[in-house]
């Protein structure tokens, strides 16, 4: 009838407007959270980390906090894995891999490996990879020295991070991401043998771990570890300042080098 309306014709979505509006709201206040806790964290350090500061420090009441995060625990491991997702979608995208893990938060798993896509480069590609992923490794340092610390600094007194849980999940992509132009070395054969790197006494207590983007040699194993501990002192020594006296501008040219170096010790160039 003329002026009536069906149903379908007075419908409006504005459940779906609500749940947009309050999801942009949820976003904005998760990145003012984790910008205040990480400000709180350069302060006073991880150990000074509190609700209440980080609360006051973003014009919010404790009680509004808890909406957002259980308890300060529950907070530094919300800050420590959405670091190491940062971190690790870093090291994807200088290798061309996707990576967006999502907002902070978003990533409540239960720790189990995520698999890197293994794909096989060009011989002359994979030194240039390895190169990519250790200065992506140095640059997200950089430019993140509190949350690298937050990652890789003093353990925090009195807070143990959840058995298998979000950090573990995001850690293990670190590791498959930096892992990952050393596996298409060893797939390609152009790792280098060494008797210390493949001794029993070395190779057979790493061997449940060695599970980085899947099953791998035990002696493919150790050499990533000796790598990224070499490529992490380097990075860890900038970042804490502890090169400062003597390379004030950075040590991107000292990582460069020592990147080189690797690559040769592993028998990629």
């Amino acid at each position: 009838m003329c002026g009536e309306r069906t149903h379908e014709e007075i419908a409006v979505p504005e459940p779906v407007a609500v749940s947009g509006r309050r999801e942009r709201l949820r976003r904005q206040t998760l990145q003012e959270l984790k910008a205040a806790s990480l400000a709180e964290v350069r302060e006073q350090g991880a150990v000074g980390l509190s609700l209440r500061s980080v609360a006051r420090r973003m014009g919010m009441s404790p009680a509004g906090l808890y909406r957002y995060v259980d308890s300060r625990e529950h907070l530094l491991t919300w800050l420590i894995a959405d670091g190491y997702h940062d971190l690790a979608d870093h090291l994807l995208a200088a290798l061309g891999m996707p990576g967006d893990h999502g907002m902070p938060g978003d990533h409540v798993g239960d720790g189990g490996h995520l698999e890197v896509p293994m794909r096989t480069v060009p011989d002359d590609d994979v030194a240039d990879r390895l190169r990519a992923v250790a200065l992506a490794y140095r640059g997200w340092a950089v430019a993140h020295p509190n949350e690298f610390g937050l990652l890789f600094g003093d353990p925090i007194p009195g807070y143990e991070a959840p058995p298998d849980g979000p950090t573990v999940e995001a850690m293990n992509r670190v590791g498959q991401a930096l892992a990952q132009p050393l596996i298409e070395a060893w797939q390609q054969g152009r790792l280098r043998a060494h008797p210390a790197l493949d001794a029993p006494e070395l190779v057979e207590p790493l061997a449940p771990m060695a599970q980085v983007g899947g099953p791998l040699p035990t002696g493919v194993f150790a050499r990533f570890l000796l790598s990224w501990g070499r490529l992490h002192g380097q990075v860890s020594l900038e970042v804490f300042g502890h090169h400062r006296w003597l390379l004030p501008d950075g040590c991107e040219l000292l990582l460069r080098a020592d990147v080189e170096v690797t690559l040769t010790d592993l028998g990629v160039l």
